[in-house]
């Protein structure tokens, strides 16, 4: 009667005024069931009912199956501690707006709980109350869109029974417990969490080998597709729609006979595979080829294999796309005239993983800066074939010995790698070299320091020549603009003398025109002052040489 009396619309459920008979019946009333003179179930789910439900709501003792989903409730959500035979709970899609801390506390017997969709705690949010890792013999747990708050709690992952996990559209952060990989779980949705929502990488779900439906859409997931997915047999939904991942799809995961495949928005790279599933999206990725079963170029496959061992980055899986990196150089390649990758230059891009042996067979490569990266492992020893390295800057990283031994030309970047102290390396070119232009390759260096320094003096007497004869044309511009201003002069100038004198002290280089004296030989010129006779213009040789 204290439920009935809190609803706006009571005349909905028919049952008597209160005092009038056991609702246990004779007759029952209807919605409710009974046994052995207690209530045991209240079904009314989707009557429009409206209104509150009592604080002694947990008096209800025997109840084992409530039914009030998609109706219009409000208000506070009574405790239901102590219902300790309450096995199936349906209270979603309605408007509830307070869940208190005790409602969880002693359900021992929970099977089926459902809360989905209920402005639960709006402004603060509520996390999982501990008390739910007693309820052992749950199995199907779904709080969707409920303001739920924090990371996702382990105990959900020793949950021995749990078969169906829904979270979707809360606010929840941080990494998938690891002993979710334990777990026998069928359905997983952790989809579209507000505030940026999970994150981490999905290798816990590749050990979830029960698995039918996996929604993880619309989260800050990270690394790479795990390749143990592909033992994921009884998967039929996958969507991992809007996330951060990268790295080449897994053949494991295109084999898979899924009936839904989404894709879509991430950085995934490398070639698209052809899918088993019979429906699959993947638009909105770094993929180097446009159709599935296309493989990628050369250079693209070897920088695939660096950025692999580097642990696929979303800073540089989000900007390197397509199949050609040099014909709008991806960001921190740098290409030459033949379009083969000459630099690369990602210095403090917060790298980790390792060195790729892989990057040997960009023979064009010169000049190779990585530092300022948390770069782990040595350097590989096959480096030491790129005969055009000029320069290897791994500085700042935490490299570990041995060191290759690189031919003469080469400089080797070292400092600031703790394991790489006293590590002897070389040196050359000096520490001023700079860094290659994209479009020229400098020839590898000689062996020979005797044809190095030959060249060397060549260099310097062409620059010498070169010296002398820009001075010698510059001399004759001066000239050359002295006489055609004369010249102009004249004509303006008529009964004039055709001799002009520029003296020493005059401003030659703010006014030329407008500091012209009209002043002939026979007033002299300025003592001290040699001049030279250039057709009609006398030229001070102080002012030449200014």
């Amino acid at each position: 009667m204290d439920f009935k009396k809190g609803l706006e619309n009571p005349e909905l459920l028919r049952w008597p005024e209160e005092g009038d008979d056991d609702p246990c019946g004779p007759p029952l009333w209807p919605h409710v069931f009974c046994s052995d003179g207690r209530v045991t179930q209240i079904q009314v789910q989707n009557m429009s009912l409206a209104g509150s439900l009592p604080e002694n709501f947990n008096q209800l003792t025997k109840l084992y199956n409530l039914g009030l989903q998609k109706n219009n409730f409000t208000g506070k959500l009574p405790t239901f501690r102590g219902l300790s035979e309450l096995q199936y709970a349906f209270l979603d899609f309605n408007h509830f707006d307070t869940i208190p801390a005790d409602f969880f506390d002693g359900l021992t017997s929970i099977r089926v709980l459902s809360l989905d969709y209920n402005p639960l705690n709006h402004t603060a949010g509520w996390s999982f109350p501990a008390a739910l890792e007693g309820s052992s013999q749950l199995t199907n747990l779904s709080i969707s869109s409920c303001n739920l708050v924090g990371p996702l709690p382990d105990f959900l992952g020793k949950l021995p029974l749990l078969n169906s996990l829904r979270l979707s559209y809360n606010q929840l952060a941080g990494e998938i417990p690891a002993n979710f990989g334990q777990s026998s779980m069928t359905v997983l949705w952790l989809n579209n969490q507000e505030g940026g929502g999970l994150s981490g990488t999905l290798d816990v779900v590749g050990e979830m080998t029960s698995l039918t439906e996996l929604w993880l859409q619309g989260n800050s997931f990270t690394g790479t597709i795990p390749d143990s997915i592909g033992g994921l047999v009884l998967l039929k939904k996958l969507n991992l729609n809007g996330n951060k991942l990268a790295g080449v799809i897994p053949q494991g995961l295109a084999d898979l006979e899924l009936d839904d495949l989404d894709l879509n928005n991430n950085h995934f790279m490398g070639p698209i595979p052809k899918f088993k599933a019979s429906k699959v999206s993947y638009a909105s990725n770094s993929f180097c080829q446009s159709k599935p079963g296309l493989s990628c170029a050369e250079q693209v496959n070897v920088l695939l294999d660096f950025v692999a061992d580097l642990n696929y980055p979303v800073s540089i899986a989000s900007e390197w796309s397509g199949n050609d990196p040099c014909g709008v150089p991806w960001p921190g390649l740098n290409c030459d005239a033949n379009s083969k990758v000459s630099v690369i230059n990602l210095p403090r891009r917060n790298l980790t993983g390792t060195l790729s042996p892989s990057l040997a067979k960009l023979s064009s490569l010169l000049h190779v800066n990585l530092q300022g990266n948390n770069i782990t492992g040595s350097i590989p020893e096959n480096f030491t074939s790129l005969e055009a390295l000029r320069v290897l800057d791994v500085s700042g990283n935490n490299l570990s010995p041995p060191l290759p031994k690189f031919h003469d030309g080469v400089k080797l970047v070292i400092d600031g790698n703790p394991l790489l102290v006293n590590q002897g390396h070389p040196l050359s070119p000096p520490s001023g070299t700079p860094l290659p232009p994209s479009s020229q390759t400098t020839p590898p260096a000689s062996a020979n320091s005797t044809v190095r320094a030959k060249e060397r003096s060549k260099g310097n007497k062409l620059v010498i020549i070169a010296g002398i004869v820009a001075g010698s044309l510059l001399i004759l511009l001066v000239i050359g603009l002295c006489i055609y201003l004369s010249c102009m002069k004249r004509k303006k100038a008529a009964g004039a003398s055709s001799l002009f004198v520029v003296h020493p002290r005059d401003p030659f280089a703010s006014n030329y025109t407008g500091t012209l004296s009209n002043t002939s030989l026979s007033s002299g010129t300025t003592e001290g002052s040699r001049t030279m006779d250039s057709g009609g213009m006398v030229l001070s040789v102080q002012v030449l040489k200014k």
